[in-house]
């Protein structure tokens, strides 16, 4: 399997332990998204971006300061997949809408991993197009199964990921 990297952003660290835990799975690279550099995005073929989505459905704030490194980085021949966090009891309306602020930078890289079989009751996201959530979503805090529910995502994806 080729080298992952991996980038998390979390402010209460529900993103940190979900890169972790893929980390762990497939003996990935993993840095915060506020350490990013173009250096890491330049290093690795193969990326996961894991982000929690805060506030009214906005994308976590170090992530969203590294919009820009990101819309300058080349992700052709890339493959990339999204992972997103957000609390259904708070923000059902607008659940993991975050992940859809990544789409327009990563031009070039081939998307993996969107994400069809949710069972959350949630009323509204704009991550979920044509069917399908962009990528895992996740709601660790009222989710016992969640590590069940990435293993099945990445056992999905593995062979893209070799």
């Amino acid at each position: 399997m080729s080298k992952i990297g991996i980038i998390f952003g979390s402010n209460k660290g529900d993103a940190s332990k979900v890169a972790e835990y893929l980390a762990n799975k497939v003996q990935a690279d993993v840095i915060d998204a506020k350490e990013l550099k173009s250096e890491f995005l330049n290093e690795h073929e193969k990326l996961i971006f894991v982000a929690s989505t805060h506030k009214v459905g906005e994308l976590q704030n170090d992530f969203q300061q590294k919009l820009d490194l990101l819309k300058e980085c080349d992700f052709s021949g890339k493959t990339l997949a999204l992972v997103g966090l957000g609390g259904l009891e708070k923000h059902s309306g607008e659940f993991c809408d975050g992940l859809v602020e990544f789409l327009p930078l990563i031009r070039g890289a081939k998307l993996v991993g969107a994400y069809g079989e949710c069972d959350y009751d949630y009323k509204r996201s704009l991550a979920f197009i044509n069917g399908k959530f962009v990528g895992l979503v996740l709601d660790i805090n009222t989710d016992k199964a969640w590590q069940n529910r990435t293993d099945k995502w990445f056992d999905g994806i593995k062979a893209e990921f070799n």
